[in-house]
């Protein structure tokens, strides 16, 4: 359960944007697999595990260490049959190819992982990985390498699928790029009219701070999760910790006051130290073997 859990928040700070505390939680997530018996439930967590490492990674830039971790989840889904895991792994190997700007490449990928999720009927992988490839498109826009037409298409088709997930953080974000692309064919109606749905999308979502009002989870910024499960940037939580004297603080957002400040109370001071890749040879025995790579 602890090990889920860590996986969880170390995708909802991936999300949110904050690539520092998803591998803070991803590396939590990943040493404490590393220390359970590889049992069948067990090493699909650790598969996770390596997946959200390899992510957390990609946004950090470590990109190399990125396409070890994903490697061996891709290479420990096919050995257990992990459909779903392999789908993921090679939408998340298209992330880090589309990072290195090997746009090809990552869609390719892409288009593997859109298959794979299609063929299993998940959705929610089939979305990301539509969502990787509508990127790669936005790219070779920009780069007026093709035409405005295939960005559209494409992204409206996932807009319908983004929808019928109920992924509002998603659908903001095609409404975004769609705003844009019907800007640059000079349709200012329907550029408005996307514009007007992400802001009203912006607000139900509430992504605010309590501490200074402005959004979060649009750039890459540091976040604080509040014992209330209240979220503010991080320079926000630091200042409410230090302006109050009191013992216990209370929360901007719902005045629930508490003796500590974070959600994990070691977080004030928690730090990041990569730890070696173990190869394992299957699911349940695991070698004495080392990656070259760093992590």
């Amino acid at each position: 359960m602890v090990l889920q859990v860590y996986v969880g928040l170390s995708e909802l700070f991936s999300r949110l944007q904050d690539a520092d505390k998803s591998a803070k939680y991803a590396s939590k997530a990943y040493d404490l697999s590393r220390s359970l018996q590889l049992g069948d439930l067990n090493s699909r967590h650790h598969r996770a595990a390596l997946l959200q490492m390899a992510s957390a990674l990609r946004k950090q830039g470590e990109l190399g260490d990125a396409h070890d971790y994903c490697s061996e989840a891709t290479r420990l889904a096919l050995v257990s049959g992990d459909q779903a895991t392999y789908a993921r792994s090679i939408r998340i190997m298209g992330d880090i190819y589309r990072k290195r700007t090997d746009i090809n490449k990552a869609f390719r990928q892409y288009e593997t992982a859109m298959g794979s999720a299609a063929a299993m009927g998940d959705r929610v992988i089939q979305m990301e990985s539509m969502d990787g490839a509508a990127r790669c498109l936005e790219a070779l826009r920009l780069q007026h390498k093709i035409c405005n037409c295939r960005p559209l298409e494409f992204n409206t088709r996932l807009l319908e699928v983004a929808s019928s997930v109920g992924a509002k953080l998603l659908v903001w974000k095609i409404r975004i790029r769609l705003s844009r692309i019907y800007h640059a064919l000079g349709d200012e109606d329907q550029k408005l009219h996307h514009e007007r749905v992400a802001f009203r999308l912006q607000e139900e979502l509430d992504l605010q701070c309590g501490g200074c009002g402005s959004p979060y989870g649009v750039e890459n910024d540091s976040l604080e999760a509040l014992p209330c499960a209240h979220i503010l940037h991080a320079r926000c939580a630091y200042d409410l910790f230090r302006r109050s004297k009191k013992k216990k603080r209370s929360c901007p957002e719902c005045d629930r006051t508490s003796s500590r400040l974070y959600l994990n109370c070691n977080d004030y001071n928690m730090t990041y130290s990569p730890v070696p890749l173990s190869i394992c040879s299957s699911d349940s025995h695991c070698t004495s073997h080392q990656a070259t790579s760093s992590v």
